[in-house]
């Protein structure tokens, strides 16, 4: 089940960000396609893990590209990043305790955060440095 598909909105220009975008979509989808097939939680505990693991690269490949190419807006947006792996480390560490499930209000939040950061963080982002 396709929860979020790529389109040519969330594209920002810039060829790594935009593929790493993609793949962070797949993730999402992923994860929920194992909730959907009733997967044990150590399937999608795994999907989670490598949904976070794959966040925390891109948001170093978009953070290396601010500090190379002196982008004016980097605290925020690195604040924004570091806010995201905060609050989903603390989910994950809920869920690997057994005091929190994967639910489609998890997928959602995620969908929704994505797609705002792209469309207004991450397009910014992409104008203030060259396309890669």
């Amino acid at each position: 089940m396709t929860m979020m598909e790529w389109n040519d909105a969330l594209k920002v220009g810039h060829s790594v960000i935009d593929r790493d975008h993609q793949k962070l979509i797949r993730l999402i989808n992923d994860l929920g396609d194992a909730m959907s097939a009733g997967q044990g939680k150590e399937v999608c505990g795994n999907v989670l893990d490598e949904l976070i693991s794959y966040t925390q690269t891109h948001f170093a490949n978009e953070e290396r590209l601010m500090s190379v190419h002196h982008y004016a807006d980097t605290p925020r947006h690195k604040a924004e990043h570091a806010k995201l792996v905060k609050d989903v480390l603390a989910f994950k560490a809920k869920f690997e305790a057994g005091t929190a499930t994967l639910s489609v209000s998890l997928l959602h939040f995620l969908m929704d955060w994505l797609t705002h950061h792209i469309l207004e963080s991450d397009k910014a982002l992409a104008q203030g440095i060259p396309p890669g």
